[in-house]
């Protein structure tokens, strides 16, 4: 899958070195290594994912074809848009070429989190009740024993589908920005009547 550069502002631009720049070392080459390589030509460049397993290298290369193998490639930064997440970017993929596996963006506990929020507003988009969702997250049987109308059980579905929303209307860009924080397990308060 291939985001909007501009939705990644991480994303990592690198353009081929000048001739007579000293060659880069095979593991500092971000062509380099295996993996799954898919590619897509932009208005800027071509747009590279490479994936092996969980690990995956994405950049963007600021010319209109590849540059040949051991060409090395420099990474750029643009000042007119914010630096952390460019500089940070640089230094993923610099561990990615040189170091042990990177820890993954989100933990285990804000995965699980993220794909009961996105479960729940699948339900709420197919017209599914608040009941009907809870079941289909959490089972029948716990629906069924801790279901009344304060219950915590339909605050938290209540809550996933609002966090749903938020991330379907602009939010996902603060996910991938890396601006999002800990997606919060316990839900807030409930906002008014219940259903």
């Amino acid at each position: 899958m291939f985001w909007l550069p501009d939705l990644l502002p991480g994303l990592v631009r690198l353009i081929p070195a000048p001739s007579g720049y000293l060659s880069a070392p095979q593991d500092a080459d971000p062509m380099a290594g295996p993996g799954r390589r898919s590619m897509l030509p932009t208005p800027d460049g071509l747009y590279v994912v490479i994936a092996d397993g969980p690990r995956e290298r994405r950049f963007l290369v600021l010319a209109p074809d590849l540059p040949a193998p051991g060409v090395p490639l420099l990474a750029t930064v643009a000042f007119d848009a914010p630096l952390a997440p460019q500089v940070a970017g640089i230094e993923r993929l610099g561990r990615a070429l040189s170091g042990p596996e990177p820890p993954a963006d989100l933990t285990a506990y804000q995965a699980a989190m993220l794909r009961q929020v996105l479960q729940g507003l699948d339900a709420a988009l197919a017209g599914a009740s608040l009941r009907d969702t809870a079941a289909a997250l959490f089972g029948e049987r716990r629906m069924s024993e801790d279901w009344f109308r304060s219950s915590p059980l339909r605050d938290r579905v209540r809550y996933l589908i609002r966090r749903g929303r938020q991330l379907m209307t602009g939010g996902y860009r603060d996910l991938l920005a890396g601006r999002i924080g800990r997606l919060p397990g316990v839900p807030p308060p409930r906002e008014g009547p219940g259903e």
